[in-house]
C-alpha cells in the first residue's frame, strides 16, 4: 500500500514539475508566439523622452507624489498594465550615443555612427516606421518642443550624413509630406532676409509647404483652431521654451500639441495613424544640470502620455502606446539619505537655468546675482564658492561642461537637495521602454535599441 501511495506520489510530482517547467519556459521566454501574433495596432504612439533614464521617471514620480499628490501615468497606467523593458543605447562607434545615432537605432532598426541620421553603419539607409506607415496609407505625425529639424524627428522621416544638414532634412520631409509636423525651428524656414533667419538662401521653406497643401499655424491659438488636412506649426525660432519659463498665452505645451495632434490625425481617418511625440526639453536641461526643469518636462511629458491612454481605453484593441528614450543625460540622482523635503525645494524654482542664464547675462555682478536668487530660488542661499564662479566665469567641478552660471546655480541646489549629476553630458545607460495595446508584449525584456524598430516594423508590416 506504501508502495503504491509512494508511486502515486512520485507519479504527481513528475506531473508539476512537466507543467511547471513549461510555466517556467513560458515566463521567461520573452519572445512573441509565432502562433498567435498579435492584430497590427491601427493608433500608434510613440513618447520619446530624449535624455531621460529610469532616474528621471523615478525623481518626477516621487515629485508628483509629494508635492502634487498625485500619480504618474507611465508608471501607475503604462507600466502596471503593460509591458516593460530594457534597450541598450550604444552606437555603432562609441559606447555612448547621440540623439542622431540613438534616434535612427529606434527609427530604422540598425546601429548608427554618431552624428548620422537615418543612415547606418555600412551606409544603407533603411526605410524608417515612419515611411513603412506611409506605405500602409495611415497617417504620420512629428511632434516636438525641439526644433522640427532637430536629429530625433530627422531621424524618423529621412536620412542625411551629418544631423547639421537642415535643408536637406527639411526638403526629405517635403518629400515624405507627413500629415502634421509641429515644434520649434522657425529659422531654417525664413530666407535668409527675414529676421531670425539662420538660413543661407532666400529659400521661403513655410511657402513651400503651403504650397503642397499645408496650412500653417505659429501659436497656440492658431492649433487649437487648425482643421483637417495636414497642418505645419512652428512656435519659435530655436527650441520651444522650457515648461517653467514658456508663455502659456502664445506657445503651446507638449500635452497641447498632443491633444491637437490627436484630434488632426484622427479626423476623417479609417487606415489610422502614427505619432512621434518627444520631449526634447528633458535632454536640454539635463545638459544645463537643471533638476527643477528636468522635473517640469518630464511632469508635462507625462500629461501626453495621459492623452494617449484616454485614447488607448476608448480604442483598446487598436492602439499601440511605446514610451522610451534615445540616452540618459547627465547621471542625476539623489544620494546622501535627503529628506523629501528636497523634492519641495526644487518645487519652489520658478525659472529654468537657462533663463537665469539669459537675465544674468555673460558679466553678472554679485548684485545681480543675489537679486536673481532671492526672486527665483526662495529659500536658497548660493554658497561664496559658487558665487565666485559665477561672477569670474570659472567652471565649477570637471563635469561641469555648461555655461559658468548654470553650473553654479546647479551646484547651490545641489548642496541644498543632495540632488547630484555625474556629468553634463550623455552617458551609456541603458533605457526603458513600456509599452501597452496592440503588440505590447513584443517590447519586453532586455533588447538592443535596433529591436525596437524591428519589432514595430513587423507589426507595421502586417497591415498590407
Amino acid at each position: 500500500m506504501r508502495h503504491k501511495n509512494l508511486s502515486k506520489l512520485f507519479l504527481f510530482l513528475a506531473v508539476v514539475a512537466a507543467l511547471s517547467g513549461r510555466l517556467l519556459i513560458a515566463f521567461f521566454n520573452t519572445a512573441p508566439s509565432e502562433a498567435a501574433q498579435p492584430a497590427a495596432p491601427k493608433y500608434v504612439f510613440i513618447f520619446l523622452a530624449d535624455g531621460a533614464g529610469v532616474t528621471h521617471m523615478e525623481i518626477t514620480r516621487l515629485f508628483n507624489q509629494h508635492v502634487h499628490k498625485e500619480g504618474l501615468v507611465i508608471s501607475d497606467k503604462i507600466m502596471k498594465e503593460g509591458f516593460v523593458g530594457l534597450l541598450t543605447t550604444h552606437a555603432a562607434n562609441s559606447l555612448v550615443t547621440d540623439s542622431s545615432a540613438g534616434a535612427t537605432a529606434l527609427a530604422c532598426g540598425c546601429k548608427a555612427k554618431n552624428g548620422a541620421v537615418g543612415m547606418c553603419e555600412d551606409g544603407k539607409m533603411p526605410k524608417t516606421v515612419m515611411e513603412i506607415a506611409k506605405e500602409q496609407n495611415m497617417r504620420v505625425g512629428l511632434v516636438t518642443n525641439s526644433t522640427v529639424y532637430d536629429a530625433t524627428p530627422a531621424a524618423f522621416a529621412g536620412h542625411v550624413t551629418n544631423r547639421n544638414l537642415y535643408s536637406a532634412i527639411l526638403e526629405q520631409y517635403l518629400s515624405l509630406e507627413p500629415n502634421l509636423l509641429l515644434g520649434g525651428g522657425g529659422d531654417q524656414f525664413l530666407p535668409r532676409s527675414h529676421p531670425g533667419s539662420r538660413r543661407r538662401d532666400d529659400s521661403d521653406v513655410i511657402a513651400t509647404f503651403k504650397n503642397k497643401g499645408y496650412a500653417y499655424v505659429s501659436d497656440r491659438q492658431g492649433l487649437s483652431e487648425s482643421k483637417g488636412g495636414k497642418v505645419l506649426g512652428l512656435f519659435s525660432l530655436k527650441d520651444m521654451s522650457f515648461e517653467l519659463d514658456r508663455d502659456k498665452d502664445k506657445q503651446p505645451s507638449l500635452s497641447e500639441m498632443t491633444r491637437a495632434a490627436i484630434r488632426l490625425l484622427q479626423e476623417g481617418n479609417d487606415r489610422g495613424f502614427i505619432v512621434l511625440i518627444e520631449n526634447e526639453n528633458i535632454d536640454s536641461a539635463a545638459h544645463m544640470l537643471d533638476a527643477a526643469s528636468v522635473i517640469q518636462a518630464y511632469r508635462e511629458f507625462d500629461r501626453s502620455v495621459g492623452l494617449a491612454y484616454e485614447f488607448y481605453k476608448k480604442h483598446p484593441a487598436d492602439t499601440l502606446i511605446l514610451v522610451t528614450s534615445d540616452h540618459e543625460t547627465g547621471g542625476m540622482g539623489f544620494t546622501g539619505y535627503p529628506p523629501f523635503e528636497s523634492l519641495k525645494k526644487i518645487a519652489s524654482i520658478r525659472i529654468s537655468l537657462s533663463k537665469a542664464v539669459e537675465l544674468l547675462g555673460p558679466k553678472p555682478s554679485a548684485e545681480a546675482v543675489d537679486q536673481l536668487v532671492a526672486e527665483h530660488f526662495k529659500g536658497f542661499v548660493l554658497a561664496p564658492e559658487f558665487k565666485e564662479a559665477i561672477i569670474k566665469r570659472k567652471p565649477h567641478g570637471p563635469t561641469f561642461r555648461s555655461n559658468p552660471t548654470a553650473a553654479g546655480l546647479s551646484a547651490m541646489i545641489s548642496a541644498h537637495t543632495q540632488l547630484h549629476w555625474i556629468s553634463s553630458a550623455h552617458t551609456n545607460q541603458p533605457v526603458f521602454v513600456a509599452a501597452l495595446g496592440a503588440g505590447a508584449e513584443r517590447f519586453r525584456g532586455y533588447q538592443d535599441n535596433t529591436d525596437f524598430a524591428k519589432q514595430l516594423i513587423a507589426l507595421l508590416e502586417r497591415k498590407k
